[in-house]
C-alpha cells in the first residue's frame, strides 16, 4: 500500500484545527445563484420566462427631473449676472446655466460644457473638480487628485495658470487675493499681480479643510475641520492679506462633522452658511459677540433623493456652498442629488438646477441592466426583450417567426420589435441592445399586447416547455409592460390578456403592468390597473424614478419564481465543535416572506460518530425580544460602539441614508390615502387599525428598521398588528460557512522562518494568547435577514448582529408593496433576498490596527458579502464583546461606483466608466436633447444648435482613449470604416463614412429616427479603472462567492528576504457578476493592513464572446482559490503561497505570490516574477457543452508521483435541471510543483493529453506519470457536479446531479462518485450496492434525491447535506462508509477559515 501525504492537511488553517479533526467536520452546500431553491430540489429547478416589453414613445425623451441636466455637482459658482457655474464630478468638466430659465448656456465652451484642454502651457484637464470660484472673467478650479489649482479664461477658453498643490479642497476669493486650503496648509495667490503671497502656510488645521471663507469686512479666515462625529469652525484674524497663524477662537457644533464648502454673508460679518454632508443639511449659523459660540441656527434638508418643493426643501449628501454676493443668494450644489439648488440670505428655497442628465428612457435603460446582470435573478429566469409605441400602419400579427438572419422577430419595425427571445442566453444580449431604444412614437397597447400573445402562443418559437410530465404546468411564464403615459386601445390588450392568463389546457401567461415615469394621471392609472387584473398579477406597479422601477422590478422577478418551489428544506452547514458537538445551519422555505433560519447544536455519539437526534439548541429559539437585541451597523454620524445598537428607529433618517446609498428607496408599503395613482389599491389596509401609518415612506423606513429587529410591520399574518413579534426571527444562512472563534491557538512551532508559524513566534504571539485563553467561543455566521451573527457556541444566544453598511443598502429590496395583502389573499409579505451570504475567515494578525499608533496582535474577521453584493467588510474580534469595524469596500458594477467606508466611518464613492455607450451618451446627442429641452429648431445638421444632429464627427466624451479601446457597431454589427482622434479635451472624437442621426424629440412615425450607433470600450483600457482613488480600483470585483484566504506576502517580491515587510493579505476570487462585461474574471488580493486598499488585481484570461476564439461564456472566477504556502507544505523554501484558480471557462491557473526567483527556486531555469501566472490546463469549455467550474478544486500530493494533484469537476450550476451539457471529473497534476515554470501551451486540446478513465474500476487505465497531464471522466445524462471535490484516504469524492430525462419538473438523482486521486478508476463499488431501481449502468453510488453539499470526511464515512431527500432515515443528511484507499492519508478541511 503506497503512503500518500495529503497537501491539504498541511496547510496554517489545518494545523490551527488539527486537534478538532477527529471529533469534528464541515458540511457545505455549494452556493446557487438566485434566492430560489437549491438546484435540484424540484420544480423551482424550472426557469420562468419573462418578457419584457418596454415602452419607446416620445414622452420617454423626458427628463426624470424637470430642467437641464446637471453630474454629480461638488460646487458651483455665480458670475455677475446670477448665472451659474458647475464643476462636475470626474471628467464632466464645468457646465453653465442660465439663472434665469436654468438652460445650459450654449455659447459657453463646447456645448455649454469645459472639460478642460490637454494641450498648450497649462494642461487642465478635468479630473475631479472639487471647488470653483468665479472672479473677474476667470474661473478658479481646485483639482483634488490631480493636485492643481486652474485659472480658466472664459473668454479666451484657454487655461492661463496653474499651480501644482497636494490635494486641493477650498478656495476662497476676496479682494483679488485668492486662498487655498490644501494638504500643505494654506496658499495665498494675489489676482492683480499674478504672484504668490507670502503668507505662513501652517495655519492651524486649514490643511484639513473642505471649506475656507473670508467675511464681509476681510476680518476674520473662518474654515471647518471635523473634531471626531462634531465640527469646528475656526476664526483666524486677518492682517493685510494673511491671516494669523493661531486661532483667535472657535465653535464646536454637535454633529457637523463633514463639509464640502462653507461661504459667509455678503454684509454681516457674524453670519456663516455652511452645508452638512452626513446630515444632509444647510446651515445658517449666526455667531455671537465673541464669535465663539452660535447665537442662532437656521437650518433646512430632509435626506432624500427627490425634487425640493417650496415647502420641502430635499439634500442627498451634498458638496459646496456658495452665496452669490450681488445678487444675495445661496447655492447648495447637492452632489449625489445631482441638482443645485437655490436658497435667499435666510434660506428661503427658490428653485433647482435640475437632477441628472436622466430621462425616463436612459432611467429605464438603466433598471433593465440592473435587472438582467443580477446574478440572483438571471439564474432562475429566462429573459426576452422587446419596445413598443405605435404604428402607421398596424399589421394583423407583431410576431410570426424569428428572423434568424438578424436575430430579432418578423415583423420588426423601427417603433415596434421582440429584439431578444426568451431563453437562457437572453439576459447578457438584452444588457447590450436596450441602451440601443430611443424614444419615438405613442402608445399604442394593441401592439405590445399582440406580441406577446402570438409569441407566447406560437406553436415553434414559443419558448415555455414542452412535455412537463405529469406534474404538468410547473414553468410559469410572465409578461412585464412598462410604460410612461395612458395607453390607447386597452380594450384590445384586456381581452388578449385575460386570454392568456386562463389558458386550461396549458401553462397561464400573466402580465404585470409598470406605470413608470410619475407622469401617469389616476385615469390612466386605472387602465394599467384593469390590465394587471386581467393579467392575475393583482395590481398595478407604480414606479416614477429610475431608483424605483429597479427596485419594483427587482421586487417582481424576485417573486416569479417563488410559487414554484417544491422542496424539501436543506440543511447548509454542520461543524462539531471540539467537545463533540455538530452545529448544523438549515432553513425552512416561507412563500414571500424571509426564510425562517435555523442553528442546531447536536450531541455527536462517541460510538457511532453520528449526531444524536437530541437537539441542545436552536439559535433561532433563542434570539432575544426586538427591543433587547444588539443589533449595529456603521452610520454617517451616530457611533455604533456606544453600545452596540444604533440600528434603531430612533436613528431612522440617519439609517434611510445607508439605505438609498446605492440607489434603492423604501416602497410605501403601508399608506392611508388613496389616490389611485400613487399606491396601489391594498396598501391602505390597515389605516384604520394603526395610528402610525401615513403617507410617504417615513413610516416604511420605520418598520423596515423595525422589521429587521424582529417586528412583524410587513404583517405576516394579516392582523394589521404591525409591532408584534414575528413568529420567526433569523434570517436563512443559506451559502454562508460558520466559523467557531475562541481562545487563539494558532500553530508557534516552525520549521523554518518562511512560515507564519515563525512569525507569530518572533512578534510575541504566545503571549498575546495567553492572556485571550478565557476568551469565550463565538459562532460567526452570515444571514440572509442581512446581518453577520454572533452567536454564543455555548448557550446559542445572540450576542450582537453586525449589518454590513452596503448590505444595509439592499435591505430596502425586501420591500413589495404589492405583497400587502389581506390574509384571505396570502397576507403580507417580503421578498426573501442575499444578505451576508459569504464565508467568513477569521485570522489572527499582527499590525497597525486604523487609528493606533503601533503594531499588536489583533483577531480579525473578514466577511465577503457572496451572493448579498461585490464586496466585503473587516472587523476586529479581539473583544467579541466590543467588536471594531475597520473598513468595508463595495462594488456597484451596475451603477459604476466603488464605495468605501473607513473605521472613523469615513465613506467614500468613487464612480468609473462603463463599457458600453449608445448614440445618445455622444456629446453631440446629449447638445441635441439640450436644444430640445430650449425649443430651438428641429432641422438635422451637424451645426449643434438644433434638436436634431445628423453629421459624420462624434465626441464620446471620455478621455485617455485609443482607436485599440473600441469596438464600434451599427445596428448590433461591428463595423470598421471610422477613424480616431482626440480633441482638445482629450476626449474621443470618432469620424465616421457616412452620417448618423441622433433626435433629441419625439420624431414622425415615417421618419427614419435615430442611428442604432454603439461603442463598446475594452475592459483593459487605461481609462477604465477608479481614477480618483486608484487604490481602491475594485470595479472588476464581482459577488464575492469565494472565501478569502490570508497569509502574508513578500511586499518587493522576487528576491525579497526580509520578513519584516511582509503584509498579511487576502486573496480571493475575483467573483460573479453575471453578464456584467470585465467583472469578475480575475483574482483579487486585498491589502489588510492598509485600510483595504487593493494590492493586485491579476486578470484571468478571458477568451469568451467579442474575442478570438469565442466560446460564448463571458469568464468569472468565483470558486476560492487554492493557496500553498511554507505553513501548509513543510519543507518549501519560498515565502507568500503559490495560488491555483479555476474558472468559469474551465481553465486551471497557477499565480506566484511567492519571493522565487527562478523557475527551479532561487537558481537555475528562467527568471520569475511575482503575479507571474501560466495556465496549468484547459477543458476547452463552451457554452454548448457547458464545462463550467462554479465550484472550488480539492488538491493533494502523490506519492506516487510526487506531483500536487488538482480535482475539479464542471457543470452548468444556474441550470441543473437541464437535460444539456458534456460534463467532467478531472484530476490535473502539477509537475512542476513546488516550483513556478510557465507551462507552454499545449499543441493539442488539453484533454488529448489526459487518460481518458471513464469506464475504469480496475486501474487498468491510470495514467503514466508524468506523459499525462491528468485524467478525466466523462458524465453521461447530463449528470452535473454539484459541489467542490474532496480527497481523503487516496480518493476523491465528487457530489453528482443527474436530472430526470422525461420530466423537468421532476426531481433528479443524487450520487457519489468515489475516484482514485491519482489513477482516476472508479471504486465508487466500494460505497455499497445501489438500490435494485437505479439502472445498473450507473457506476457511481446513490444516496437520494436532490443535490448533494460538499462532501466532508469523517471517521471514515462520507457527510453531506442533500437539497432534497436520502434513502435513508435521515431527512436531509447524507451518511455512507467511504471507500479506502489509502489508509495513512488522512484529511481535515484546509479550507478551515480558524
Amino acid at each position: 500500500m503506497k503512503t500518500k501525504i495529503n497537501i491539504n492537511k498541511l496547510l496554517y488553517s489545518i494545523l490551527s484545527f488539527l486537534s478538532v479533526l477527529l471529533v469534528s467536520y464541515t458540511l457545505l452546500i455549494e452556493k446557487v445563484y438566485s434566492k430560489a431553491l437549491p438546484p435540484g430540489s424540484g420544480v423551482g429547478d424550472v426557469p420562468a420566462n419573462v418578457l419584457i416589453l418596454l415602452d419607446r414613445s416620445g414622452s420617454m425623451s423626458a427628463r426624470l427631473v424637470s430642467g437641464a441636466g446637471v453630474y454629480y455637482p461638488w460646487a458651483s459658482t455665480t458670475d455677475s449676472s446670477g448665472d451659474v457655474y458647475v464643476a462636475q464630478l470626474g471628467a464632466q468638466g464645468i457646465k453653465k446655466f442660465t439663472y434665469d430659465t436654468l438652460f445650459v448656456d450654449l455659447n459657453y465652451g463646447t456645448g455649454g460644457k469645459f472639460a478642460g484642454t490637454t494641450t498648450g502651457a497649462n494642461v487642465c484637464n478635468a479630473n475631479y473638480f472639487i471647488d470653483i470660484k468665479h472672479h473677474n472673467g476667470n474661473l478658479y478650479v481646485a483639482d483634488y487628485y490631480k493636485g492643481a489649482i486652474y485659472e480658466y479664461n472664459i473668454a479666451a477658453g484657454t487655461c492661463t495658470f496653474k499651480k501644482d498643490l497636494s490635494y486641493p479642497k477650498s478656495i476662497a476669493i476676496d479682494n483679488n487675493i485668492m486662498y487655498v486650503s490644501h494638504n500643505g496648509g494654506l496658499y495665498v495667490r494675489n489676482l492683480s499681480t499674478n504672484s504668490d503671497v507670502s503668507c505662513n502656510a501652517n495655519v492651524g488645521d486649514v490643511r484639513f479643510s473642505f471649506g475656507i471663507a473670508i467675511d464681509s469686512s476681510r476680518s476674520n479666515l473662518y474654515f471647518h475641520t471635523r473634531n471626531g462625529r462634531n465640527g469646528l469652525i475656526h476664526r483666524h484674524t486677518m492682517s493685510g492679506n494673511c491671516p494669523s497663524t493661531n486661532r483667535a477662537s472657535f465653535v464646536s457644533i454637535n454633529n457637523w462633522r463633514t463639509s464640502y464648502g462653507i461661504d459667509t454673508h455678503p454684509s454681516d460679518d457674524a453670519v456663516i452658511y455652511g452645508s452638512d454632508y452626513w446630515n444632509a443639511k444647510i446651515y445658517k449659523y449666526t455667531l455671537n459677540g465673541s464669535r465663539n459660540g452660535i447665537s442662532s441656527t437656521v437650518s433646512k434638508g430632509t435626506r432624500k433623493n427627490k425634487p425640493s418643493t417650496a415647502s420641502k426643501t430635499f439634500i442627498f449628501y451634498p458638496g459646496g456652498v456658495h452665496v452669490d454676493k450681488t445678487n444675495n443668494r445661496v447655492i447648495l450644489s447637492d452632489l449625489n442629488k445631482s441638482s443645485v439648488q437655490f436658497f435667499d440670505l435666510n434660506l428661503g428655497w427658490i428653485k433647482e438646477l435640475g437632477g441628472s442628465l436622466a430621462t425616463r428612457m436612459t432611467g429605464a435603460h438603466e433598471a433593465i441592466q440592473a435587472i438582467v446582470s443580477d446574478p440572483a435573478l438571471k439564474s432562475t429566469v429566462n429573459f426576452g426583450f422587446g419596445y413598443w409605441s405605435s404604428e402607421w400602419r398596424h399589421p394583423a400579427k407583431w410576431f410570426s417567426t424569428w428572423n434568424n438572419a438578424k436575430d430579432q422577430s418578423k415583423p420588426c419595425t423601427r417603433n415596434n420589435c421582440l429584439k431578444v427571445k426568451v431563453n437562457d442566453q437572453g439576459a447578457e444580449k438584452i444588457f447590450k441592445v436596450v441602451k440601443s431604444v430611443s424614444p419615438r412614437g405613442g402608445t399604442d397597447a394593441r401592439i405590445w399586447s399582440k406580441m406577446a400573445n402570438q409569441y407566447y402562443t406560437n406553436s415553434t418559437h414559443t419558448p415555455i416547455l414542452k412535455d412537463q410530465g405529469a406534474k404538468g404546468k410547473c414553468q410559469k411564464s410572465y409578461v412585464i409592460v412598462i410604460g410612461d403615459g395612458a395607453m390607447s386601445f386597452t380594450s384590445t390588450a384586456k381581452t388578449l390578456v385575460t386570454k392568456m392568463a386562463n389558458r386550461t389546457d396549458q401553462n397561464q401567461i400573466k402580465t404585470f403592468t409598470v406605470a413608470y415615469g410619475g407622469g401617469i394621471q389616476a385615469p390612466g392609472i386605472a387602465k394599467f390597473r384593469e390590465i394587471a387584473v386581467a393579467g392575475k398579477t393583482g395590481d398595478v406597479i407604480i414606479a416614477d424614478t429610475a431608483a424605483a422601477l429597479t427596485s419594483q422590478l427587482k421586487a417582481v422577478i424576485s417573486s416569479i419564481n417563488a410559487p414554484n418551489l417544491s422542496f424539501t428544506a436543506p440543511a447548509i452547514n454542520a461543524k462539531i465543535n471540539e467537545g463533540g458537538f455538530l452545529y448544523q445551519a438549515s432553513f425552512d422555505y416561507q412563500l414571500n416572506q424571509e426564510w425562517n433560519g435555523k442553528l442546531t447544536k447536536r450531541e455527536i455519539d462517541p460510538l457511532t460518530n453520528k449526531p444524536k437526534n437530541e437537539i441542545v439548541w436552536d439559535a433561532a429559539d433563542k434570539v432575544p425580544s426586538p427591543s433587547s437585541r444588539k443589533i449595529w451597523t456603521v452610520l454617517d454620524t451616530i457611533d455604533y460602539s456606544i453600545d452596540y445598537n444604533n440600528f434603531v428607529a430612533a436613528n431612522y433618517a440617519e439609517i434611510n441614508g445607508m439605505f438609498e446609498r446605492t440607489g434603492n428607496e423604501v416602497g410605501a408599503y403601508h399608506n392611508v390615502t388613496l389616490d389611485g395613482k400613487q399606491h396601489p389599491n391594498n396598501t391602505t389596509r390597515c389605516k384604520d387599525d394603526v395610528s402610525t401609518i401615513e403617507d410617504g415612506n417615513d413610516d416604511d423606513i420605520k418598520g423596515l428598521i423595525n422589521f429587521i429587529r424582529g417586528e412583524d410591520y410587513f404583517d405576516y399574518n394579516s392582523d394589521c398588528n404591525l409591532t408584534e413579534k414575528r413568529k420567526h426571527i433569523l434570517g436563512d444562512i443559506y451559502h454562508s460557512e460558520m466559523v467557531i472563534v475562541g481562545a487563539p491557538d494558532a500553530e508557534t512551532a516552525y520549521l523554518g522562518a518562511n512560515q507564519e508559524a515563525y512569525w507569530r513566534t518572533i512578534k510575541g504571539y504566545s503571549a498575546w494568547a495567553d492572556g485571550l485563553t478565557n476568551r469565550e467561543e463565538i459562532i460567526y455566521v452570515g444571514a440572509n435577514d442581512g446581518m453577520l451573527h454572533a452567536f454564543s457556541a455555548d448557550t446559542g444566544i445572540e450576542k450582537w448582529g453586525f449589518i454590513p453598511p452596503f448590505i444595509g443598502s439592499t435591505l430596502p429590496t425586501m420591500v413589495n408593496v404589492n405583497f400587502n395583502r389581506t390574509k384571505t389573499l396570502g397576507g403580507g409579505g417580503t421578498n426573501p433576498i442575499y444578505g451576508v451570504d459569504g464565508s467568513v475567515t477569521a485570522h489572527d494578525m499582527y499590525f497597525k490596527k486604523p487609528g493606533t499608533n503601533s503594531a499588536n496582535w489583533y483577531t480579525i474577521l473578514m466577511i465577503p458579502y457572496g451572493r448579498g453584493g461585490a464586496g466585503f467588510s473587516l472587523l476586529d474580534i479581539t473583544n467579541p464583546n466590543k467588536p471594531d469595524h475597520l473598513y468595508s469596500v463595495y462594488n456597484d458594477f451596475i451603477l459604476k461606483e466603488v464605495h468605501f467606508v473607513d473605521y472613523q466611518g469615513n465613506f467614500e464613492s468613487h464612480d468609473y466608466i462603463g463599457t458600453f455607450y449608445p448614440i445618445g451618451s455622444f456629446s453631440e446627442s446629449i447638445r441635441a436633447t439640450d436644444n430640445a429641452q430650449s425649443g430651438k429648431a428641429t432641422t438635422c445638421d451637424n451645426s449643434g444648435e438644433t434638436q436634431c444632429f445628423k453629421g459624420k464627427v462624434w465626441t464620446l466624451p471620455i478621455r485617455d482613449l485609443s482607436k485599440s479601446d473600441l469596438t464600434v457597431t451599427v445596428n448590433q454589427k461591428k463595423i470598421t470604416n471610422w477613424s480616431f482622434s482626440k480633441n482638445s479635451a482629450g476626449e474621443a472624437v470618432l469620424t465616421f463614412a457616412e452620417d448618423m442621426t441622433y433626435y433629441g424629440y419625439d420624431v414622425a412615425d415615417d421618419t427614419e429616427g435615430s442611428t442604432d450607433l454603439a461603442v463598446e470600450i475594452d475592459t483593459s483600457s487605461n481609462a477604465t479603472g477608479v481614477k480618483t482613488r486608484p487604490e481602491y480600483d475594485y470595479s472588476r470585483l464581482g459577488e464575492t462567492w469565494s472565501s478569502p484566504r490570508i497569509f502574508r506576502i513578500p511586499n518587493d517580491g522576487r528576491g525579497d528576504f526580509n520578513i519584516e515587510d511582509d503584509i498579511y493579505v487576502a486573496v480571493m476570487g475575483g467573483g460573479y457578476a453575471g453578464v456584467a462585461a470585465g467583472v469578475g474574471s480575475n483574482v483579487t488580493i486585498v491589502n489588510l493592513e492598509d485600510n483595504g486598499k487593493l494590492y493586485k488585481n491579476i486578470n484571468i484570461t478571458d477568451k469568451g464572446k467579442g474575442m478570438p476564439g469565442d466560446n460564448g461564456i463571458r469568464n468569472q472566477v468565483p470558486a476560492s482559490p487554492v493557496v500553498i504556502t511554507p505553513d501548509t507544505a513543510r519543507g518549501i523554501n519560498y515565502r507568500g503561497a503559490l495560488v491555483y484558480v479555476n474558472d468559469l471557462e474551465g481553465k486551471i491557473t497557477k499565480i506566484n505570490l511567492t519571493n522565487m526567483t527562478h523557475e527551479q527556486g532561487f537558481d537555475g531555469g528562467q527568471t520569475i516574477d511575482i503575479f507571474d501566472q501560466t495556465k496549468l490546463f484547459d477543458t476547452g469549455s463552451n457554452n454548448i457543452n457547458q464545462q463550467y467550474m462554479f465550484h472550488s478544486m480539492d488538491a493533494t500530493i502523490g506519492t506516487s508521483t510526487g506531483a500536487l494533484w488538482l480535482f475539479a469537476g464542471t457543470g452548468n450550476y444556474e441550470r441543473m435541471a437541464e437535460k444539456k451539457g458534456e460534463n467532467l471529473l478531472l484530476g490535473i497534476n502539477d509537475r512542476f510543483y513546488p516550483n513556478f515554470r510557465v507551462v507552454p501551451p499545449s499543441r493539442f486540446k488539453d484533454l488529448f493529453e489526459c487518460a481518458n478513465t471513464t469506464d475504469d474500476t480496475s486501474g487498468t487505465q491510470c495514467p503514466k506519470y508524468p506523459n499525462k497531464k491528468g485524467w478525466y471522466i466523462e458524465l453521461d445524462d447530463s449528470k452535473k457536479v454539484t459541489a467542490e471535490p474532496t480527497v481523503g484516504s487516496g480518493l476523491v469524492a465528487f457530489p453528482i446531479y443527474k436530472p430526470v430525462t422525461d420530466n423537468p419538473c421532476g426531481l433528479g438523482d443524487a450520487f457519489i462518485c468515489a475516484v482514485d486521486d491519482e489513477c482516476g478508476t472508479n471504486f465508487s463499488s466500494q460505497l455499497g450496492e445501489n438500490p435494485s431501481e437505479i439502472d445498473k449502468k450507473e457506476k457511481c453510488k446513490y444516496v437520494g434525491k436532490g443535490v448533494l453539499s460538499k462532501i466532508v470526511i469523517f471517521a471514515n464515512q462520507y457527510f453531506a447535506n442533500i437539497a432534497g431527500e436520502t434513502n435513508t432515515d435521515l431527512k436531509d443528511l447524507v451518511v455512507i462508509e467511504a471507500g479506502v484507499g489509502d489508509i495513512n492519508t488522512y484529511r481535515n478541511s484546509w479550507r478551515s477559515n480558524y
